[in-house]
């Protein structure tokens, strides 16, 4: 795709948790969000049918002190269009009153 489509990458579902979050915290240890914003590059069909998408996104550790890209194909449920906030799509300029 060209130019790049933003999207959300659902890493914690790509990563799961192991049994080992049992363990003591490490500051220095990278940090698995929920969603973070990437970019998708192109989709690749699987033997099966099913859709991959080739995506960049940034894996930090938990105390900001380094980062990485990664790229690798990810399921296309794990993977969602990312663009402005609805409330901006419709130019909604009230105050937000949570989050």
């Amino acid at each position: 795709m060209d130019p790049p489509v933003p999207v959300w990458v659902s890493v914690r579902k790509l990563l799961p948790l192991g049994t080992e979050i049992l363990a003591p915290r490490n500051r220095a240890g990278l940090r698995i969000e929920t969603e973070l914003p990437g970019l998708l590059f192109e989709w690749a069909r699987r033997e099966d049918g099913g859709l991959l998408g080739w995506v960049t996104y940034q894996l930090v550790t938990a105390d900001d002190q380094w980062s990485r890209p990664v790229s690798h194909y990810v399921p296309a449920h794990l993977v969602r269009r990312r663009g402005p906030a609805r409330r901006q799509q419709f130019g909604d300029r009230r105050p937000r009153t949570h989050g």
